[in-house]
């Protein structure tokens, strides 16, 4: 068993890959400003607890503008987790031009390019297990 199920909603599931040691975050395609607020604490949870430093962000079936939530997640999320020792996240845009446009502000604003966006689930683990 590859995958390890860490937590599971019908907004998001986060599964550990416990050969390449990375947790993957794979978003549904309805989502809330609130939905993706309590997902990204449940990632960042499950960070901690997994000891892990790579996240894996598939954004690809998200259809909403989550763009009230970029600020957040540049200047509060993104610091925490890195305290909490992420060091490599990759993102997997969205399908939808408003999802993938609210992804591509989050990205912009986290200080650094510690965070990198790719079309494809397949570049963006090949760029994760690179970092």
């Amino acid at each position: 068993m590859r995958h390890r199920v860490l937590f599971q909603s019908p907004e998001l599931l986060l599964e550990y890959d416990m050969v390449d040691d990375y947790v993957h975050a794979q978003w549904t395609a309805q989502q809330s400003e609130d939905s993706m607020r309590v997902g990204y604490e449940q990632i960042l949870e499950a960070l901690q607890q997994n000891f892990c430093h790579r996240l894996l962000d598939n954004h690809l079936l998200i259809q909403e503008n989550w763009a009230g939530l970029v600020s957040w997640f540049a200047t509060d999320w993104y610091p925490r987790a890195q305290q909490a020792g992420l060091h490599a996240h990759t993102v997997v845009f969205s399908l939808d031009f408003f999802g993938r446009r609210s992804t591509e502000l989050a990205l912009e604003m986290v200080p650094g390019g510690l965070i990198a966006g790719f079309d494809s689930q397949e570049a963006a683990r090949n760029a994760l297990l690179h970092l």
